[in-house]
């Protein structure tokens, strides 16, 4: 169950249209767990990098704790979504996003699919 959930996620990088290439730089799998990290190169020449531990539940897998890190090709940050607890004072605790370095909002708990989706739409929106 946790390997096929990583497998799917390396999946969704090979057939997206706006990833030219990336590389998984760990993974890691057991029977109750797993994590993966992996740092895609976009086709505008943005970077993304993600890294996400998970754990098996009794029917599916939950996601533990992640960081979606898109910049632009400077390594300056566009956005990143994480749930990391370091902005207690956010509504959202721990989920939030950071819209720049200065910038962290509210958000929803986010997967790596959903990362993936804003990130195609705003390149898709600028080409």
């Amino acid at each position: 169950m946790i390997e096929t959930y990583l497998e799917d996620i390396i999946l969704s990088l090979n057939e997206s249209p706006y990833v030219e290439s990336f590389e998984v730089i760990k993974k890691k799998v057991t029977s109750t767990d797993g994590y993966i990290r992996l740092r895609a190169k976009l086709t505008n020449n943005d970077l993304l990098e993600i890294s996400l531990y998970c754990q098996k539940r009794e029917t599916s897998v939950e996601i533990v704790d992640y960081r979606y890190q898109w910049q632009d090709e400077h390594g300056v940050l566009k956005t990143r979504w994480d749930n990391c607890p370091h902005h207690k004072g956010i509504e959202t605790f721990p989920f939030h996003v950071h819209l720049n370095e200065q910038t962290v909002n509210p958000s929803e708990k986010v997967d790596i699919y959903k990362a993936l989706e804003i990130i195609e739409k705003n390149i898709e929106g600028n080409t």
